[in-house]
């Protein structure tokens, strides 16, 4: 077997406590050893790579969960350090976002593997300053980490998380369960064949039609480890769907695609033409954009619209605009029943809108923990006749 190697940034090395392992430096494709697991790792090694511009090291394969454990240990502490900078704070966030990822496909059977996208997810905070900032991020995601298809869900998982905030004001919950579910995404091509997932020519129409079984694949193996939450189950099964109804796996269309999946699928593909495969080159992201412009009927109009003007650095289309402030205004420190009234009408009046009860859902979980006595009894209460809904919605559309 190959000697593999696994990158790790140089800013969450600690010469004081770090796991004893050989350190690797890489120029160009050449690995060479910086320090040997048998000799102390010293704070001038570290400076000595920092001044040469180094970002990242290198490790044994082999040693990687022991330093992946290591570091998800010191993450608290490493976010609160002021002088450690947004880029390698992110950086390091990524880095954990893409060891959760890869260990859920080496463990498809495990819950705990997947249980455990959502805790550090939790813990997670990366900000960006605009999407200037998130392409060079990309880059660098790409150029030091290898596996496309894992490295392609965790970048999908940081831009739908961006977006999603910048469109929707969500709820850190809410955007916990969409970060859930771009991890998970594209899990069901585990049970795509390799010779298919590597073939660089086109699919034959037989090898097409697995393919497109990979939602459903991917909704069957996160329900058989018990993850059963509305949206990482609606954006692994519908992140295919188009607003014309030329999709797959269910052909739905409009409004009876869940708004998570829809943006999930936007920045599924704007990551996919921005990445290198071996067959073709990456697109830029103006290439990109251009791309989604011209393939608009897929799209929901809105949610493209909002999704160009983020990564343009523009404004929303005013209906999304409009829809970020309008229910996200009941956010407050305690809901008082008139609001919860409201929204008990609001849920029965969109008995058939999945976006809009999953957006009352959000504000009614992110609002729990500050809001007391009766109140918070009639909030619990709510919830779960919406959950109850939700689930009924969810198994009506499986079984079509």
């Amino acid at each position: 077997m190959a000697f593999e190697y696994s990158p790790i940034v140089l800013d969450s090395v600690n010469h004081d406590d770090f796991p004893q392992v050989d350190l690797f430096v890489k120029n160009e494709n050449k690995y060479t050893l910086y320090n040997s697991a048998e000799t102390k790792l010293t704070d001038e090694d570290i400076e000595r790579l920092r001044e040469n511009g180094t970002e990242f090291v290198y490790i044994s394969s082999a040693n990687s969960e022991l330093v992946q454990a290591y570091i998800e240990k010191k993450f608290t502490s490493i976010q609160s350090i002021n002088s450690l900078s947004q880029l390698s704070k992110n950086l390091i966030g990524s880095q954990i976002i893409i060891n959760c990822i890869n260990d859920v496909y080496k463990n498809p059977t495990m819950a705990v593997a997947f249980h455990k996208c959502r805790i550090i997810l939790r813990q997670i905070n990366l900000h960006f300053k605009d999407r200037a900032e998130i392409i060079g991020f990309f880059n660098k995601l790409e150029r030091n980490f290898e596996k496309y298809l894992i490295t392609h869900s965790a970048q999908v998982t940081i831009l739908s998380m961006y977006v999603y905030e910048k469109l929707f004001s969500a709820g850190k919950n809410e955007l916990v369960e969409i970060g859930v579910g771009a991890m998970l995404h594209d899990i069901g091509m585990l049970n795509i064949a390799d010779n298919i997932m590597g073939k660089t020519d086109v699919l034959t129409e037989s090898e097409y039609h697995r393919v497109k079984l990979h939602p459903k694949f991917g909704s069957t193996i996160l329900q058989n480890v018990g993850l059963n939450d509305q949206i990482p189950l609606d954006v692994t099964l519908n992140h295919h769907e188009r607003h014309d109804g030329s999709g797959y796996p269910r052909g739905l269309n409009g409004s009876r695609i869940p708004r998570h999946a829809m943006l999930v699928s936007i920045c599924d593909i704007y990551c996919a033409l921005t990445m290198n495969r071996p067959y073709k080159r990456a697109s830029s992201s103006q290439e990109a954009l251009e791309t989604l412009k011209s393939e608009k009927r897929l799209f929901d109009p809105e949610i493209l619209g909002g999704f160009l003007a983020v990564m343009s650095n523009t404004s929303p289309p005013e209906k999304v605009a409009t829809e970020k402030s309008s229910l996200n205004s009941a956010a407050v420190k305690s809901f008082e029943s008139k609001i919860i009234q409201e929204l008990r009408k609001q849920m029965r009046n969109s008995i058939n809108d999945r976006n809009k009860l999953l957006l009352i859902h959000s504000l009614l979980t992110d609002n729990i923990k500050n809001t007391f006595g009766d109140e918070k009894t009639d909030l619990i209460s709510l919830r779960a006749e919406l959950k109850d809904l939700l689930n009924s919605m969810h198994t009506a559309d499986r079984q079509k």
